[in-house]
């Protein structure tokens, strides 16, 4: 009679073991799924953010250098009231915002006011 509960005892251990192991299984592959998922994500977002760098690069900037010798052609009064009047430093603010602006309308979800 003992022999019959023993064997009964090992059948039951197995399924429990059996079973234990099915559920880390089940744990290990939804851990993975998640993994890639995120990985998907951040292949997504690295994908969006190369290509706003290629676009960028692809722009010519240099007709903004060229101008840059139009102030010489000012005459020096001129050039005493524009610095008097603070245009640098306007012109610096506005360019630092439009350009602040336009790199927060690349990042996803944050349309600020479009």
């Amino acid at each position: 009679m003992q022999f019959i509960i023993d064997a009964i005892g090992y059948v039951l251990s197995k399924f429990v073991a059996l079973a234990d192991y099915i559920g880390a299984l089940v744990v290990a592959a939804f851990v993975a799924i998640w993994h890639v998922l995120t990985d998907i994500v951040c292949w997504a977002f690295d994908q969006l953010l190369s290509l706003a760098v290629s676009i960028l690069s692809a722009f010519d900037f240099s007709a903004l250098s060229s101008q840059a010798g139009a102030w010489a052609g000012l005459p020096a009064s001129l050039i005493e009231v524009l610095q008097a009047i603070g245009l640098t430093t306007c012109l610096g603010l506005i360019v630092s915002a439009i350009t602040i602006r336009v790199l927060l309308q690349l990042i996803p979800f944050t349309r600020l006011g479009s």
